[in-house]
This record gives C-alpha cells, structure tokens and sequence, in this order.
C-alpha cells in the first residue's frame, strides 16, 4: 500500500525459498522455514527486516525474534544501529545496491535464465544519479559509511490540547 516500492522482486519472489541479504550484500536462500531469532543468534548485533515494510522517511522495523520468515519473501539483516532509524534516501540506495549486487552474482551461477532488471532500479535513470550521488560521496575510495548510518531524529509533534 501506499508509495512504497519492494525489493523483493529483483531476487524472483516467485521461489519458496526465503531470501535473506546480509550487511555485506551477500544472498543466503533457505528452503525451509526460520525464524528471525535464528538468524539473529547467529549474526549477533543485528536485526531481520522485512523488505516490503522499507519507505523513504519512515522508521525501519525490525521482525520479532519469534516470527517466522515467510517465504517468497526478501529480508534484509542490518545492524542494530538502524532498528527505529528513519530510513533516508542515501540508505535505501545503498539497500538497493545490496539487492542488486545479490542478483548479479546470482545471475552470473545461472547463465541460463534471462537476465531481468529491476523496475525499481530503472525508473528514470535513477541508475546513472545513484553512481554519481555516491563517486561524491567517496572519501580515499571508501564511502563514508557513518553518514548512512547516523540518520536517526526524534520524531517530536505538537500535542493539542
């Protein structure tokens, strides 16, 4: 619902495997079911996330340790840090590099199937402005990942009496 657009596509949500993508953009598939407290026991200072519930200015939500991973379905595992944290453009692009990286090795094992591009990467050369937006953002040939990830502000509303 809404304007919100899911990752979950550019990895073929039409398997019944669970997809999972990990900080440092590895894929892992499982075709059985798990749950978010698993992979988090095994990945310790960080949380599951479910792709489809990810916008641009909204908290990231993390899953509950005992739900299950639904499958057909992408989920990222990211730091703690980021748990409640607005999500800003620069993250979901770096999100999104994350996905895009997980697809294209996961293409270049199967040579076979056609090569699909994400629509959420195509859309208006968004591409082209992303690989610009981060050569700025280089600092010695490291992107300055600090500023990705202290992104967190208090949301403060008036109260009407």
């Amino acid at each position: 619902m809404g304007g919100a657009s899911s990752c979950g596509s550019a990895l073929g949500a039409a398997s019944r495997s669970v997809r999972v993508i990990d900080s440092k953009g590895r894929a892992h598939e499982f075709f059985y079911s798990i749950r978010a407290a698993e992979l988090m026991a095994e990945n310790q200072g960080q949380f599951v996330c479910d792709s489809t519930n990810l916008q641009v200015g909204c908290r990231v939500p993390g899953l509950a340790a005992d739900e299950e991973l639904l499958h057909s379905r992408l989920y990222f595992l990211l730091p703690t840090d980021l748990l409640f944290s607005v999500l800003t453009e620069e993250e979901m692009a770096w999100l999104l590099r994350r996905v895009a990286g997980a697809t294209t090795v996961r293409r270049r094992r199967r040579r076979r199937r056609s090569k699909v591009i994400s629509i959420s990467l195509m859309k208006t050369g968004e591409v082209e402005e992303r690989k610009k937006a981060e050569e700025g953002r280089r600092c010695g040939g490291v992107l300055a990942m600090e500023r990705l990830r202290s992104s967190w502000e208090p949301a403060l509303d008036t109260i009407e009496e």
